[in-house]
């Protein structure tokens, strides 16, 4: 998750046109995401994605772009990068350095870490190295809590598993009994990149990948789509929430029968009885779903068992555990 940047600093070199004429190759990607949901604005948060893999940011023009494809107004789209802090509103650099602040991170030493990499960097959280380099910001949890401080460089989780950044990675900066990131091991990977930087030039995007892993095209996308063989699920295809902890008892010329069910979606509950030992079940009584109690006549003498049926709007649940009031 990547700390929030004011948008007031993007840079306004952009029109929509130049936008939809940058992301017109990303047609194959927005058609199969199309496919995919029922529902078009469904596919914003991919889509902006997408903008951002391009840009390596998300521009405030192209927000409207992505607002347009996804069906959904620019200022919903707007409110979603707001929201969303994994989307950046301002350039960054060639690599960005993540490091987690938050409290497990913070008692192994995370503070220490970034003071070390704004020193060695030469710039504070939230900005981006003259050359364009390096970008460092601070972020909450990167579920690296074991290995902590949680670091992470581009896509790169700092630690004991590494996956090679563009193919070339000396393991000597990880090769590290009982991993945790230190200063040390940052600044080789610093070091690493800048001679990386030297020898391969800007590639002109800040991410080649493709941002949503590898997004296969001509999927059977949702029912209901174009060549799409899908057929939508029956309102009933699974059974409600069954009646549990079901408990009676004997109260004089009646039997008072409690039990627990979903008080949010069970609509109704009709409770059965038998007296022939469960081989015929007559309903006699039925109440609200939120009542989860029940007081049926049963005269002294009569033995009876009883179980409870939860119903949903279109949907029955199986019956309850069956339990028994003597004579």
């Amino acid at each position: 998750m990547i700390a929030h940047h004011p948008a007031s600093v993007q840079p306004v070199d952009l029109d929509l046109a130049q936008v939809r004429a940058r992301m017109e190759r990303y047609a194959p990607q927005v058609a199969e995401l199309v496919r995919r949901y029922p529902v078009r604005r469904a596919i914003l948060l991919q889509v902006l994605h997408l903008v951002q893999q391009e840009f390596g940011w998300v521009p405030r023009v192209a927000i409207r772009w992505a607002a347009e494809v996804s069906g959904v107004s620019p200022v919903h789209a707007f409110s979603v990068v707001e929201f969303y802090t994994m989307y950046r509103q301002v350039p960054m650099g060639r690599h960005l350095i993540q490091v987690c602040h938050t409290m497990c991170c913070h008692i192994q030493g995370s503070e220490q870490l970034i003071a070390h990499l704004e020193r060695r960097l030469g710039i504070r959280c939230g900005e981006t190295t003259a050359d364009g380099l390096f970008s460092l910001v601070r972020v909450e949890c990167l579920a690296l809590c074991g290995t902590g401080p949680g670091v992470m460089i581009d896509d790169q989780a700092i630690g004991p598993t590494p996956h090679p950044l563009g193919g070339e990675l000396r393991e000597e900066h990880l090769a590290v009994p009982n991993f945790h990131p230190t200063p040390a091991v940052l600044d080789a990977w610093i070091d690493f990149l800048r001679e990386q930087a030297a020898r391969a030039p800007h590639p002109g995007r800040h991410h080649e990948h493709d941002a949503l892993g590898g997004l296969i095209i001509g999927s059977a996308g949702h029912p209901g789509a174009e060549g799409a063989s899908a057929q939508p699920l029956p309102a009933d295809y699974a059974p409600a929430c069954p009646a549990f902890k079901v408990a009676a008892r004997r109260d004089g010329e009646q039997a008072v029968i409690t039990w627990v069910n979903d008080p949010l979606l069970t609509v109704r509950c009709t409770v059965e009885r038998s007296q022939d030992r469960g081989a015929s079940w007559q309903p006699v009584a039925e109440v609200g779903g939120k009542e989860q109690r029940a007081c049926v006549a049963q005269p002294a003498g009569v033995a009876a068992a009883y179980r409870i049926i939860a119903h949903e709007k279109t949907r029955s649940a199986r019956p309850s555990a069956v339990v028994e009031v003597p004579g």
